[in-house]
């Protein structure tokens, strides 16, 4: 398996749930990529993630909880759009042990739910980490199944 480690792994869109499908087919066609769509009942929030292209859009449900409550403020302070990036480290609890020595939050562990669509390709863990810049930070350590996410080798396509 591999891992983004020290580098960004993907972006997340925040949309709200009645537009998600129309969001979904926007940047389903600007990028060519494909979004599967995972109800995350437990979290009242809908997650939408292309793993090869590093997309991901989450639409809080209608039933505020404590997982989608900052989702809901999110979208009625900001509205729509770019939420956060999705930052690859080596060792999650390590990040975590190392920043809230600096006496920095770290929220808790999230994982991905046994039904997931994508739980055969990955294997996800993330914390929220500290705004930066006033956007939102998230640290991640997924470990992706080799086919996941596609490279080419550009010098096989200039030498050959």
């Amino acid at each position: 398996m591999k891992k983004f480690i020290n580098h960004i792994d993907h972006v997340v869109w925040l949309s709200r749930l009645e537009n998600l499908d129309k969001n979904i087919a926007e940047i389903e066609a600007v990028t060519d990529g494909s979004l599967d769509r995972c109800d995350r009942d437990d979290m009242q929030t809908v997650i939408c993630v292309d793993w090869n292209a590093g997309l991901e859009v989450v639409a809080p449900m209608a039933e505020v909880n404590d997982f989608n409550r900052a989702l809901h403020e999110r979208l009625e302070s900001h509205g729509e759009g770019l939420l956060c990036a999705v930052y690859g480290v080596e060792d999650l609890e390590a990040h975590k042990a190392k920043l809230e020595a600096k006496g920095m939050y770290v929220g808790p562990l999230m994982e991905d739910s046994p039904d997931a669509p994508w739980i055969e390709k990955i294997i996800l863990r993330e914390r929220f980490a500290p705004e930066v810049a006033g956007s939102w930070m998230v640290l991640s350590q997924i470990d992706y199944q080799d086919n996941v996410i596609k490279f080419v080798d550009v010098r096989e396509k200039v030498t050959g």
